[in-house]
C-alpha cells in the first residue's frame, strides 16, 4: 500500500507475487482490490521460458505478415484518420510489412529508426496463445472475465527507447512484462484535463497527450509546467504485472535512455496487454445509445435544447461554479489553443468551426 494509506489518488503498491501453478496456468495473489488507480504485482522473473525476444517471434508461423510501424520520433500513436475528423498530416509514421525473423533482426539492429508492433495474439500466432497463454484471462477478477475484450490478449513490442505518447485508454488495462523493461508513468485523469493538454476529441490524435516528454514547449503547453509527479513512475521488468484503470494516463518507454530508471535495461521489450471492459465506458455506451434514439424525428432545435440542458446539469453536478471559465481553461487553453498556434500542417483554420461544433 502507498505511503499515504488506501485512497483514491495514489497507486498501491504490492508485495504480493504471481505464481505459476503448472505450464498452462497462472494464479495472481494479493491483487483483489478495485480499479480506482494503477495496481504494480512484482514477480522478478519471466512467465515463459523463452529467454528472448527473438526466441517468443521464432515460434509464430514463418509466413506470418507483421505490419510494423518504423518512425524517426521514438513515440508512436493510434491515428484514426475518417471523415469525420479534423485533417493532420503531422507526425505520421510509415507501416513496413515483414516477417517475424525480420522483425527480430529489426529489434536487435540500431539503425537509427524506432520500430513497434502491436496486434492480437489470436490473429498473428493462435497456436502460440493456445499453448503458452491460455492462462490470461486469470490475470483478471473473476468478476471482470466476461467484459474481457473478444479479440483477446495483445502482444506488444519495441526497439529500446520507442513508447507510447502518453494517453489514456477508455478500458481497464493489464500490461504483463515479458522480455526486457517497459518504463511506466501513470497521471490521474483529473490531471489529464488541464496539465497534459489532450488533443481535442475531433483530432485524428484523441486521447493522447500533445505535450513532448523529451523537449517541453511550455510556451505552447504553460499547463504542463506546474503538473504534479506522477502517481506511479515504475519499471516493469519480466513477470511483472501492471493494471491501469481506464481513463488513467500512462506514458509508456522501452528499454533505456540515458534519463531513464536506471533499473531499465538497454534492448527490446515486449508485453502481453489484455483488456476489459470498464463501467464508465459501459454506461457512456448507454447514454449515446439514448441520444441516438432522442435524434430519431425530434426537431434539431429539440435536440439542441435537451443537450444544454443537460449539459448544464452535468456542471452543476460537478459542481463547477463558473462553467464559461472552466471551459475556457479546460478545453480551449488546455486542447485547442496549442494546435490553433503550433503548424499549418494541422489546418486548424480550415477545420475550426466545424471542430467546435463537433466538440
Amino acid at each position: 500500500r502507498s505511503s499515504g494509506g488506501l485512497d483514491d489518488s495514489r497507486p498501491f503498491f504490492f508485495d504480493g507475487k504471481v505464481a505459476v501453478a503448472s505450464r498452462h496456468s497462472l494464479r495472481i495473489e494479493g491483487t483483489a482490490m478495485a480499479w480506482s488507480v494503477p495496481q504494480l504485482v512484482r514477480r522478478g522473473r519471466s512467465v515463459i521460458p523463452e529467454s528472448s525476444i527473438s526466441d517468443l517471434l521464432e515460434l509464430f508461423p514463418i509466413d506470418t505478415c507483421l505490419n510494423v510501424k518504423r518512425g524517426a520520433s521514438r513515440f508512436f500513436m493510434y491515428e484514426e484518420h475518417t471523415p469525420n475528423k479534423i485533417k493532420d498530416a503531422a507526425g505520421a509514421a510509415t507501416t513496413i510489412a515483414v516477417t517475424p525473423c525480420e522483425f527480430g533482426a529489426l529489434l536487435a539492429e540500431c539503425d537509427g529508426s524506432h520500430y513497434y508492433w502491436t496486434a492480437p495474439m489470436a490473429s498473428v500466432a493462435p497456436d502460440l496463445l493456445r499453448e503458452k497463454f491460455d492462462w490470461y484471462s486469470d490475470l483478471h477478477d473473476e468478476s471482470d472475465r466476461p467484459l474481457l475484450d473478444p479479440r483477446g490478449p495483445s502482444l506488444w513490442m519495441g526497439t529500446s527507447g520507442s513508447g507510447t505518447q502518453c494517453h489514456y485508454d477508455v478500458a481497464n488495462n493489464i500490461i504483463l512484462q515479458l522480455h526486457g523493461t517497459k518504463r511506466v508513468r501513470c497521471y490521474s485523469p483529473s490531471l489529464g484535463l488541464r496539465h497534459l493538454h489532450v488533443f481535442p476529441d475531433a483530432h485524428p490524435r484523441a486521447r493522447k497527450s500533445q505535450v513532448d516528454f523529451d523537449d517541453v514547449d511550455f510556451g505552447r503547453f504553460p499547463h504542463f509546467e506546474d503538473c504534479p509527479a506522477p502517481s506511479l513512475d515504475v519499471v516493469l521488468g519480466p513477470g511483472d504485472m501492471l493494471k491501469i484503470p481506464a481513463f488513467w494516463f500512462h506514458h509508456v518507454e522501452n528499454g533505456k535512455l540515458s534519463y531513464s530508471n536506471e533499473n531499465a535495461i538497454d534492448g527490446p521489450s515486449a508485453s502481453l496487454n489484455s483488456f476489459s471492459l470498464s463501467k464508465p465506458m459501459l454506461v457512456a455506451q448507454q447514454i449515446f445509445k439514448q441520444g441516438s434514439r432522442l435524434g430519431r424525428g425530434e426537431l434539431e432545435d429539440r435536440i439542441i435544447s435537451v443537450l444544454r440542458a443537460r449539459g448544464v446539469r452535468l456542471l452543476e453536478n460537478l459542481n463547477i461554479n463558473n462553467p464559461n471559465e472552466w471551459i475556457e481553461r479546460n478545453l480551449l487553453e488546455a486542447r485547442f489553443k496549442p494546435i490553433e498556434n503550433f503548424d499549418e500542417r494541422d489546418t486548424f483554420q480550415e477545420n475550426k468551426v466545424e471542430l467546435t461544433k463537433r466538440q
